[in-house]
């Protein structure tokens, strides 16, 4: 069983990188990787770490970026990256995205004063890769009265206030963000650089018309070299005809649970569904080639191991 998709502390996950291997370990995972938002930071805090300690299975080096696309922010994951190289490009860097996301979130805040939506004054950003979008919607749950100003599909999750709202040129909280996202093919050149390989993350998280055209017109630039099948959001129907799509276009299969810790309470480490595991096996053609990273002293620490 493997997960590929994981989040902690580094960015918007609420666990530590050795409590995630703890709980990965109880699993009985056999790979996994840790994708952080935009960040390596759980490897920094990992690279003196005798990984052999926490988890028996193999760590690939991983992380999500957040990529713009046709007017449409979508994420890339990337597996197999040698994280000297990603650090070097500045890509990832922590000051950069406090500074972003705290003005984003002060402008949203505003927007928030002007509309009589309650939230509190005092909200900032620090400590943690934490979206602005994430801070206030979580802020503005809090209040009832809130409801009234959003629509249903909004005010039941932050994916529907990020993607309808923030992402909307039409709604009075969008945020230019794409003008600070590198495009896809920027993001895809870097990873590859890096020695990795790029993947579409869960396809059914976006808003498209017609998902199909979508993934095509992503697949037609020749830039990603897979797609994630499995995620704790898409139902077994839809990983099925990913899984397909990936077969009849000769593209590798990743799958992952998109673990948040508290942050997402429903999402369960190593399953895409409650009880739904992801095998090894179809990730098995690309995986067992992977850089491994071993804790051993610093970033530089990835090796090519095969699994044993």
């Amino acid at each position: 069983m493997i997960d590929l998709h994981i989040h902690t502390t580094s960015s918007d996950g609420s666990d530590e990188p050795k409590a995630i291997l703890n709980k990965a370990e109880e699993a009985g995972l056999s790979y996994i990787s840790i994708t952080d938002h935009d960040s390596i930071g759980a490897y920094k805090k990992l690279e003196k770490v005798k990984i052999d300690n926490y988890f028996s299975g193999k760590i690939i080096p991983g992380c999500e970026f957040s990529v713009a696309y046709n007017g449409t922010p979508i994420e890339i994951l990337a597996y197999d990256i040698d994280l000297k190289t990603i650090e070097e490009t500045g890509i990832v860097s922590e000051e950069k995205f406090l500074q972003r996301e705290n003005q984003y979130l002060k402008t949203m805040m505003s927007i928030c004063k002007n509309l009589g939506i309650k939230y509190d004054n005092t909200l900032s950003i620090a400590g943690g890769k934490y979206f602005a979008t994430q801070v206030l919607y979580f802020d503005l749950k809090k209040y009832s009265e809130n409801e009234k100003h959003f629509s249903t599909e909004v005010w039941k999750g932050v994916n529907g206030f990020y993607r309808t709202c923030v992402n909307n040129e039409g709604s009075p909280f969008y945020l230019n963000q794409l003008k600070n996202y590198p495009s896809i093919r920027e993001i895809t050149k870097v990873i590859k650089k890096a020695g990795g390989k790029s993947f579409l993350a869960h396809l059914y998280v976006y808003y498209a018309e017609d998902y199909e055209e979508f993934l095509n017109s992503i697949v037609s630039l020749n830039v990603i070299d897979g797609i994630e099948c499995y995620h704790s959001l898409h139902t077994m129907d839809k990983t099925e005809l990913l899984l397909d799509y990936c077969k009849s276009h000769n593209l590798y299969v990743s799958g992952g649970s998109d673990y948040h810790g508290k942050i997402k309470p429903k999402v369960i480490l190593g399953e895409s569904k409650p009880g739904v595991s992801i095998p090894y096996e179809i990730s098995e053609k690309w995986l067992s080639n992977c850089r491994v990273f071993d804790g051993r002293k610093d970033l530089t620490s990835s090796h090519l191991l095969a699994p044993q």
